[in-house]
């Protein structure tokens, strides 16, 4: 049974679950999950990510800045020629390696989004655009820690167990501000997350979460794909994480 089938059947047994009921089992799955993925999780304060990331045919490193106080940043990058370290900014050449640190391969710097408080720009092209880029934002946070970042509440309701080849699922739905839908599937005997589920574009989109492993005792998702109608059409294999680092003050901001 395909994950578009099971939000399907998730949404109708979401109306016919009492809904006092169904808050409280979705915070009792939740709880479940959270002690599932770390105790360190209740620490995190803010994380960086970056890794090999593949939409079609186009092939780029991407890193992914997030402050659960409710800022982003997303920095795309492509291997520079003749292996020599550079990364370009606004301002001309800044450095090398990993966006923040000093040295590392080498990479020159594509499209950069950021969103800082309600503060949304880009730089070295158009971008998402904010809503699209904001929305994105939540769903990586709620899939890495099955919280929504400060500002943005997201309220889930439990739907049901349900069966999946790839074995039972709780299934739960999360709705934010304005139009914010989400549907979550954790595994019931790990109680991790295993798919996320929403629409983008008239499109309906499933976010897949694989190769958990423990980076400085959380347990984080190695491989984020994205499939539309059984398709690949995203895949982000995440190479490396830091745990609460230390931000610059500027570092979400326009420059």
């Amino acid at each position: 049974m395909k994950v578009i089938a099971l939000s399907a059947a998730l949404a109708m047994r979401l109306a016919a679950q009492p809904a006092v009921n169904a808050v409280a089992l979705a915070d009792d799955a939740l709880k479940a999950a959270r002690a599932a993925i770390g105790a360190k999780l209740s620490t995190l304060q803010s994380l960086s990510l970056w890794g090999a990331y593949h939409r079609g045919p186009q092939a780029s490193e991407m890193t992914l800045t997030i402050d659960l106080s409710g800022r982003y940043l997303k920095e795309q990058s492509t291997l520079s020629s003749g292996g020599q370290v550079e990364r370009v900014g606004g301002d001309g050449a800044v450095g090398g390696g990993m966006p923040g640190d000093e040295g590392g391969p080498a990479f020159s710097l594509g499209l950069t989004e950021g969103y800082d408080g309600d503060d949304y720009w880009t730089r070295n092209g158009a971008g998402s655009g904010k809503s699209t880029f904001v929305a994105n934002f939540v769903r990586y946070v709620v899939a890495l820690t099955l919280s929504a970042p400060a500002g943005y509440p997201v309220a889930f309701t439990y739907g049901s167990r349900l069966d999946s080849p790839q074995g039972p699922l709780d299934a739960l739905e999360g709705k934010g501000p304005g139009d914010f839908l989400i549907h979550l599937y954790l595994d019931a005997k790990t109680h991790l997350p295993v798919t996320m589920v929403y629409h983008q574009g008239g499109q309906e989109i499933q976010l897949w979460l694989k190769d958990y492993k423990a980076e400085e005792g959380i347990r984080f998702p190695h491989t984020m794909a994205w499939l539309s109608d059984g398709y690949l059409v995203e895949e982000f294999q995440i190479q490396h994480f830091k745990v609460n680092p230390k931000l610059r003050s500027d570092k979400f901001r326009r420059r």
